[in-house]
């Protein structure tokens, strides 16, 4: 025996700290609340063969003592422990006052081995010559009527109803679960045969030796299936956790099992609801089912007027295809359909606006059923039949290159390239609507596969800018082109004709007439002498003032014989008297004339010419000039 304790002892103990480190190690994986209790479960295993390692072949009481309690401790505890991996594997985690419920024997067993000396209840060692003389374990009340029913009766309890739940685990920890049921029953089989079938000698630590053989299944379990990450569900917890009201019937349509959600749903717990029929007091929903399992589709249950289910219905089917009744699921679709009816009306505000909007608004798509997948028109709002269309709905099915008012060759190019733009195209055209010429901002932007056009009527904006131009080339005071917008107007007039004469014109008196009548006298003889002029001019004629009192004018087309018979008109009209201020006001004008190409084929040298003339013939008194206008002309014009 001795030998054989030699050789065993070691064994044991190489076995316990094996189970500790690979407790240590479960325990370490994870955070989750299965981890911690297999952890501990192995911890347990490591303490019972730790104490049969101590107490077997043990010739001192003492240390035969400390093994007992270790494994009174472990023994005790190994079956509440793995009650609650039964637990956790199936129906969910005990309660807590379960656990300690469960725990009053496993305490009350250990504090009985630590005081065991004082009192023998649990075992008796005694020290002779021929050895240590130890009790057999049924030989003692507290064991055989208290520690041992409970501990096999719970042990046993956990792994057939563990094989009972078997087929109800996730077939992804089946096989985690069986290995852990194998692992459990062999040892507890050999410990049963041992203690209450005689089997083998009473002393030798069977089920602890049977777990130090069991340690690389254990370390398989642990490591490779890491069994410890997770904590498996029967499918009745799934069902129960499933947020849709899940309700199973048979054929009479009578309740047979309903989730938690459904009983929610129905106002009673499953205990109240089963038996009952389904919906008895509502006909349209009884009639709803029968449609959908006829027909195999959901359909749509308004239970109050607050929540809407869809209800879908499928056959429950057992062996030989019988028909044992239907799966109803409750989709709550309340929130997704006021989603789908907001969504609905905000598309058609969207519509509307579009629709009522002052922009046009086009979609082009390609035609798939055109070889050339040309872009046409699929969509046109009322503002872009009214830009580009001919009348209502004549743009929808156009193609692009018909849409001549767009300029649809820019679009294309833009478009239609091979690295397709993913950037929009902006330009500006001017076109007709309704006899009307208008100006159009076109902005195409790209869309999916297709792109948008949008019309934007700048028609305004362009008169205005039209307008603000011609107030920068406008005089204020007189109403005619201003020095810059002269030199403009005039250059272009110039530059577009072969002959023509330029005219030099101030006004002789002006300086003491503003003087003596004042600065609004003055600007009132300017305009009425402007528009004095204005009048005696051809449309083409172009009539600028150059500052002051100073009027410059580009007569083009004209020869020599014109220019002088103008200019003398414009001479004879400024001499006639103004009506300023209720006072009549005479106040002739003097005239210079440039010919072209005569004196210069650019305005600033036939204006200087002009003006040069004009203070030539400054010595020419008045009276001389209207009593001979022709030569007063003649005297005007530059040699």
């Amino acid at each position: 025996m001795s030998g054989l304790t030699q050789f065993f002892t070691p064994f044991l103990v190489l076995a316990a700290v094996a189970y500790t480190v690979l407790a240590v190690r479960v325990s370490r994986s994870g955070p989750q609340y299965a981890s911690s209790v297999i952890g501990f479960f192995l911890l347990l295993i490591a303490g019972m063969i730790a104490g049969s390692a101590f107490s077997y072949g043990a010739t001192d009481a003492g240390f035969f003592g400390t093994g007992r309690v270790l494994s009174f401790i472990s023994a005790g505890f190994i079956p509440v422990v793995f009650y609650i991996i039964y637990r956790e594997y199936t129906v969910g985690s005990p309660g807590t006052l379960a656990v300690l419920a469960l725990s009053i024997i496993p305490l009350a067993t250990t504090a009985l081995a630590l005081t065991n000396s004082l009192h023998h209840f649990i075992w008796v060692a005694t020290e002779t010559a021929d050895g240590l003389v130890v009790s057999a374990l049924k030989d003692h009340f507290w064991y055989n009527n208290v520690f041992a029913p409970f501990a096999y009766g719970l042990f046993g309890y956990s792994i057939i109803a563990l094989t009972a739940r078997l087929p109800t685990i996730a077939p992804a920890h089946r096989k985690m679960v069986s290995l852990l049921l194998i692992c459990a029953v062999l040892p507890f089989a050999v410990s049963v045969a041992n203690t209450f079938l005689g089997m083998g000698p009473k002393h030798f630590p069977f089920a602890s030796t049977t777990l130090a053989l069991l340690w690389p299944v254990f370390a398989f379990a642990s490591l490779k299936l890491r069994g410890h990450d997770f904590s498996p569900f029967a499918y009745h917890t799934l069902f129960d956790h499933v947020r849709d009201p899940i309700i199973v019937v048979d054929n009479e349509q009578r309740i047979i099992c309903a989730n938690k959600a459904a009983q929610n749903l129905l106002g009673g717990s499953e205990r109240e609801l089963i038996g009952r029929g389904l919906w008895e007091d509502f006909p349209a929903a009884r009639a709803i089912l029968e449609k959908a399992r006829t027909l195999d589709q959901t359909q749509t249950l308004e239970m109050d007027t607050n929540r809407v289910y869809e209800v879908s219905v499928s056959t429950l089917t057992g062996r030989r295809n019988r028909d044992m009744g239907m799966v109803v699921v409750c989709r709550d679709v309340t929130e997704r359909r006021r989603a789908q009816r907001k969504l609905a009306e905000s598309e058609h505000l969207i519509r509307t606006l579009i629709e009522t909007s002052s922009n046009g608004i086009l979609r082009f798509a390609r035609d798939e059923n055109d070889a050339a997948r040309k872009f046409r028109c699929v969509f046109a709002n009322r503002a872009a039949e009214s830009f580009a269309g001919e009348g209502v709905g004549t743009l929808v099915g156009m193609p692009l290159e018909k849409l001549r008012q767009l300029d649809p060759q820019k679009l294309l190019q833009h478009f239609n390239a091979t690295d397709r733009a993913e950037s929009q195209i902006s330009y500006e055209i001017s076109t007709h609507a309704d006899r009307e010429q208008i100006w159009l901002r076109i902005v195409g932007e790209p869309v999916g596969d297709d792109f948008s056009v949008t019309l934007i009527d700048i028609t305004q904006r362009k008169r205005n800018e039209d307008k603000m131009l011609s107030d920068a080339l406008r005089d204020p005071l007189t109403g005619v082109l201003n020095r810059r917008g002269f030199d403009q107007e005039g250059a272009a007039c110039i530059g577009r004709s072969s002959v023509g004469a330029v005219l030099y014109l101030d006004l002789n008196q002006f300086k003491s007439i503003n003087d003596r009548f004042g600065h609004q006298a003055g600007d009132a003889l300017l305009r009425a002498f402007g528009h004095r002029l204005e009048f005696c001019l051809r449309p083409e004629d172009i009539l600028g003032r150059l500052g002051g009192d100073e009027f410059a004018i580009v007569l083009p087309g004209v020869n020599v014989e014109d220019a002088r018979h103008i200019a003398g008109r414009l001479v004879q009209t400024a001499a006639e008297a103004y009506i300023i201020q209720g006072q009549e006001i005479t106040c002739a004008a003097s005239v210079g004339i440039a010919l072209m190409p005569k004196h210069g084929k650019e305005l600033w040298q036939l204006l200087g010419v002009a003006d040069e003339a004009m203070y030539n013939v400054k010595h020419i008194s008045e009276e001389d000039a209207a009593n001979d206008r022709a030569a007063y002309v003649d005297a005007a014009t530059a040699s």
